[in-house]
């Protein structure tokens, strides 16, 4: 047995000190990668309406309807002339973009018609407002069904998926603009 104790210490120091291979280095997940984007572009646009917010005069604590009317009016326009460049695709990227449609078209096709007709059925038609436009004072304001909303990116603070026409577009629910927005994700 002493004889095979020197081969023994030997090689365990030969394993102990042999450089370790590197660990296997992983490929990022690109789809994960354009969720933490879309999260960040959206924290970024959230942090930009607060700032503007701020600069606007305080309401007072018994404000009327025409005065948060007014605000409301006026951080719209701050953040219009703020975003003046904002084009689809700023807020959604791409590959985020084509991750919700496959999800609404997959969910409508796993509906009942029943279910899909109610789905629809208030969607508001015409024109699609462009980014930094209001969304249409008489357009309906369809909800979107709660599963269908659980599958979807999550948004901060009062960013609102709608749809409108084919589209589905984040609303922010405090100025009633239009962020950005998915095009063709319902049926024709």
């Amino acid at each position: 047995m002493t004889q095979f104790l020197p081969a023994f210490v030997i090689v365990m120091v030969a394993v102990q000190t042999a450089p370790a291979k590197p660990a296997a280095r992983t490929a990022p997940n690109p789809q994960a990668a354009a969720q933490a984007d879309f999260q960040k572009r959206t924290l970024a646009y959230i942090e930009l309406r607060e700032s503007l917010a701020k600069k606007l005069e305080p309401l007072s604590p018994t404000a009327s309807a025409s005065d948060l009317q007014a605000r409301q009016q006026a951080l719209a326009a701050a953040l219009r002339t703020a975003r003046a460049s904002a084009q689809q695709g700023d807020l959604i990227p791409t590959p985020v973009q084509e991750q919700i449609r496959e999800t609404v078209q997959s969910d409508l096709r796993r509906r009942e018609p029943a279910a899909k007709r109610a789905t629809l059925e208030e969607v508001p038609q015409g024109p699609l407002p462009g980014i930094n436009k209001t969304y249409p004072e008489q357009a309906a304001l369809p909800t979107i069904p709660p599963l269908l909303l659980a599958s979807l990116p999550r948004l901060p603070d009062n960013l609102q998926y709608r749809f409108f026409g084919r589209h589905l577009v984040i609303l922010d629910g405090d100025t009633e603009i239009v962020v950005d927005y998915v095009r063709d994700c319902l049926p024709q």
